[in-house]
């Protein structure tokens, strides 16, 4: 079917993470690993090059998912134990891995010192959490006045400005979270050093990089609707990101098991996400800013599709918060999505 998604074109660009020839996806569900998927996408050549979807499944060994080596026959949920054998058959010096899933934990959860509160708190993070939190949460609906406007035991940075952004982060230890951040948190260590966190060990939403790339309503539509619909949607999203990367192939790859399984879905566009952070040179809290407002601190055009509400007001006060931020977000961590185009 022919598509009517047309993503801005990504930014092309060369340096550092020039080297990575393999990106890998994954999208963690729970320790029992029925809603955990995983997905590879493999750049070859150089003077022309070619992405092909090498593997996308939802358990080790499924067929339709890829290539299944010899030893494989028997198929298994990503535990643990089988998921950190995965990444270690994949990973290696010219791979990026995104996990779609809370890799630190929050400022108070992380902190060692004796607790004064909230906002007595000296902690440069929190600090900045209480002065620019007011605005940068986002209130919808009816929202109980007395709700504190940070709660830095369950968020991080990255959530604030992201929520500003419009992105729709999850909190690292928001409802239902914990499992899933405590579950990441193991990973992240069992898989330390040979991944590293922003070097190649990125930490991804598959909901901002659909928003940032096609608009809220075409994201919403790969999760709400009829199954027919929903999957349709999806194939359309697979085939906009195969002319974003100029052709995308299947290697034994069934396209219908990657558009019936959000799981395995998301971990694609987490794979994608990991080859644009390599591919554009994206450099964290200033990609959520209007280009212009990088180097003036105005405000650029908007995105082809306009959020749903206005809540990207006040650009100069999102640069404001960017700059004072400075380099914390090394250390609180960072949800990488596609900058502004």
């Amino acid at each position: 079917m022919s598509s009517p998604l047309t993503p801005a074109a990504p930014r092309p660009t060369t340096g550092a993470r020039a080297g990575f020839r393999r990106f890998v996806g994954v999208s963690l569900g729970g320790g029992r690993g029925k809603t955990t998927a995983v997905a590879r996408l493999e750049l070859d050549g150089v003077g022309a090059p070619k992405i092909t979807l090498a593997e996308a499944r939802a358990r080790w060994g499924q067929r339709g998912g890829g290539e299944v080596e010899e030893g494989d026959d028997a198929e298994a949920p990503f535990r643990d134990e089988v998921l950190l054998r995965w990444v270690d058959r994949w990973v290696d010096e010219h791979t990026v891995t995104a996990i779609d899933a809370p890799l630190t934990l929050p400022p108070c959860v992380r902190c060692q010192l004796q607790c004064p509160g909230i906002e007595a708190c000296t902690v440069p993070v929190v600090a900045w959490m209480r002065r620019h939190g007011g605005y940068l949460v986002i209130r919808t609906g009816r929202s109980d006045p007395g709700k504190p406007a940070i709660t830095p035991y369950t968020q991080r940075a990255t959530e604030l400005l992201l929520e500003r952004a419009t992105l729709a982060p999850r909190e690292s230890l928001g409802q239902g979270m914990g499992p899933l951040a405590a579950r990441a948190a193991y990973l992240r260590r069992a898989l330390s050093p040979r991944l590293r966190l922003n070097e190649n060990l990125l930490e991804v939403h598959p909901r901002a990089t659909l928003i940032r790339l096609f608009g809220p309503r075409q994201e919403r539509r790969t999760r709400h609707g009829s199954d027919p619909q929903t999957w349709e949607r999806r194939t359309a999203v697979l085939e906009a990101l195969g002319r974003l990367v100029e052709g995308l192939e299947f290697d034994r790859v069934w396209p219908d098991l990657v558009v019936r399984n959000v799981h395995v879905f998301h971990a694609v566009v987490s794979a994608f996400t990991a080859y644009f952070w390599a591919r554009e040179g994206w450099t964290g809290p200033d990609d959520l800013l209007e280009p212009d407002a990088v180097e003036c601190g105005g405000s650029a055009s908007g995105p082809a599709e306009a959020p749903a509400h206005d809540h990207v007001a006040q650009p100069e006060r999102l640069a404001r918060a960017v700059d004072e931020l400075g380099d914390l977000w090394l250390e609180d961590g960072w949800i990488w999505a596609p900058p502004r185009r």
